[in-house]
C-alpha cells in the first residue's frame, strides 16, 4: 500500500488553481487516447490492474481482428475475446466484463452514448457499477469519457496528490469521490476541463513518483485549499 506523503503547507491554493498550474506548466494531456468512444469504454476495463502500455497491445490485436466494436465483440468466442486481451491480464473475467458491458451498451444505449441522454448521473452510475467488473474508478471513466458527464476520477495518482497537498484524504474510492466532487462542483469544472484535470494529475504522478520529486515540482511549496471559493 503506498504511503500519502504530505509536506509543509506554504501558499495555500484552490483546486482550480492546481488544474491552472498544472496546465500551464505540462500542457494539454490529450487524454484519452482512442479513435472512438468503444475504444475509450473497452481501455477502461483493460486498464484495471494493469499499465496502459499493455491496454495499447490488446487494443492493437482487436483492431487487427476487427472486432473493436460492440456488435462484434458480443458476437465473438469467449476464448477468442480472451485471447486478444491477454496482454492487459485477468483475461477471464475482463472479457467478461467486455461481453456484459456492451451488452448493456446495447440493451440501454443501443450502441450510441447519445442513448443514456434520459439518463440522470447518479442513475446511470448505478447502472454501470451493476456490470460485472465495473467499479467505482471505471465506472467514473466511462461517464467521463463516454457519456461526457461530470467526474471526478478519485484514483492512486489524485490521491497520491492531494495527499501530498496537504488533505486528509480518506480511504476507499468512494469517500475519496465524495470529498472531491463538492470542490469540482463549487469551482464550476466543466466536462472538458474534468477530461483534461484527470489526464494531467495521471501524466503528474507518473513523472513524480515520490514526496522529492513532488517538492521539487512546480507544486512543492504549495497547499491545497478545500471548502473555500474563492472570489
Amino acid at each position: 500500500m503506498s504511503v500519502i506523503a504530505k509536506h509543509v503547507p506554504g501558499e495555500e491554493i484552490s483546486i482550480r488553481d492546481v488544474f491552472s498550474m498544472m496546465l500551464e506548466a505540462m500542457g494539454p494531456s490529450h487524454w484519452w487516447p482512442a479513435e472512438s468512444r468503444f475504444e475509450i469504454m473497452v481501455g477502461a476495463v483493460l486498464t484495471q490492474n494493469t499499465a496502459w502500455g499493455n491496454v495499447a497491445r490488446s487494443l492493437d490485436a482487436l483492431k487487427q481482428a476487427r472486432v473493436l466494436e460492440p456488435d462484434a465483440m458480443l458476437s465473438l468466442d469467449p476464448g477468442d475475446l480472451q485471447e486478444l486481451i491477454r496482454p492487459s491480464g485477468f483475461q477471464k473475467n475482463k472479457s467478461r466484463a467486455l461481453h456484459d458491458l456492451c451488452a448493456w451498451y446495447g440493451d440501454r444505449c443501443g450502441f450510441r452514448p447519445e442513448g443514456a441522454e434520459g439518463i440522470e448521473d447518479e442513475e446511470l452510475r448505478s447502472e454501470l457499477l451493476s456490470v460485472f467488473g465495473v467499479g467505482g474508478e471505471t465506472a467514473d471513466d466511462l461517464l467521463l469519457y463516454v457519456f461526457d458527464r461530470e467526474a471526478f476520477i478519485a484514483d492512486t495518482y489524485a490521491r497520491r496528490l492531494f495527499g501530498f497537498l496537504g488533505q486528509d484524504v480518506p480511504k476507499g474510492y468512494e469517500a475519496f469521490r465524495n470529498r472531491m466532487l463538492p470542490e469540482v462542483r463549487s469551482y464550476a469544472f466543466t466536462v472538458v476541463e474534468l477530461q483534461e484535470f484527470h489526464g494531467l494529475i495521471d501524466q503528474y504522478g507518473k513523472s513524480h513518483r515520490s514526496p522529492e520529486t513532488m517538492k521539487d515540482s512546480f507544486l512543492g511549496s504549495y497547499a491545497a485549499r478545500f471548502g473555500v471559493i474563492s472570489g
